[in-house]
């Protein structure tokens, strides 16, 4: 399914110059283009061209890696994003990682002491992080760790090549985009345990005297975190196109923000290329989370 949601994807974007109302370049331009400007822009796009020969291009293009240039800056599409794209792919690697790691976790733990105070203490933890959006998680944390309690760095992504200051700026990010995944990975996490443990072969290795540890995570880990698979590969698929808030909120020059700006500018090139990118991540994350099954259940099996 990944090739016609591609072909989908491109032949979508082709048509925005088609899907929006009026003349693309003057909408580009705004209210002071002038015909000459006009006449340039429909030139550099391509604009004045037969339909199937401007796709043709642009299909080409593509397969060559040519995403287009600025309207507004003169530089290359490709260029702009392999600037912005390493700055969201750490933070949506970094977030989803943690709230994985301790999501998973909770949600064993939640399973393990269902019917105590512990597990349903765990439970409304999750469910509260699961209500919070990124972007109120985001001023939250700026509002008590850079105002009342200045620990972190409002702004920016830190100094390139300056490991521990990337790290430094990364971590309130990373815990905004975290805290809502945190408590829906814990809430996924649990009911898969618990349907897990009701199982045969759980009561079989009951019956043979296994620890309580080794049932949990040697027997009902493995087949329980399936679902968590799945969840985690639409995850890195949508943070990586979708952290658009978080990194305007901490003005970090990322993939979402590429996207915002070029929308507010009207550059029509970067956004196609910028949303083809953000696509091309999310199919790529969910066919790995995909083949990812096989390692962990051996019962699963790809011809």
């Amino acid at each position: 399914m990944a090739i016609p949601t591609v072909i989908g994807v491109l032949v979508f974007l082709f048509s925005l110059t088609y899907l929006l109302p009026g003349d693309p370049a003057s909408i580009m331009l705004g209210p002071r283009a002038t015909p000459q400007m006009v006449a340039e822009i429909n030139a550099r796009l391509r604009l004045n061209e037969a339909v199937h020969i401007r796709l043709a291009h642009y299909l080409f293009g593509i397969l060559k890696g040519e995403l287009g240039t600025s309207v507004w800056s003169g530089r290359t599409v490709a260029s702009l994003i392999a600037d912005a794209l390493p700055h969201t792919i750490l933070l949506a690697v970094c977030s989803l990682g943690f709230a994985a790691f301790l999501g998973i976790a909770l949600g064993v733990l939640s399973s393990a002491y269902s019917q105590r105070k512990r597990g349903q203490a765990v439970t409304l933890v999750s469910l509260l992080c699961v209500a919070v959006p990124d972007f109120v998680a985001a001023l939250l944390l700026m509002l008590c760790f850079c105002v009342y309690f200045p620990l972190f760095p409002v702004i920016g992504a830190g100094e390139s090549g300056n490991i521990s200051d990337i790290i430094y700026h990364l971590v309130l990010p990373t815990l905004s985009l975290a805290i809502g995944w945190i408590g829906y990975l814990s809430r996924l996490s649990r009911e898969s345990m618990v349907e897990v443990l009701y199982s045969d072969y759980i009561r079989t290795a009951k019956a043979f005297a296994a620890t309580k540890r080794q049932i949990f995570y040697k027997y009902a880990l493995k087949n329980a975190i399936i679902p968590t698979i799945t969840v985690i590969g639409l995850g890195i698929g949508k943070l990586l196109g979708g952290a658009v808030f978080v990194e305007i909120i901490f003005a970090r020059p990322g993939l979402g923000r590429l996207i915002v700006d070029a929308v507010y500018a009207r550059d029509l090139p970067v956004i196609q290329g910028g949303v083809l990118t953000a696509s091309l991540l999310f199919i790529l994350a969910n066919i790995m989370a995909d083949i990812s099954y096989a390692l962990v259940d051996p019962r699963i099996q790809y011809d």
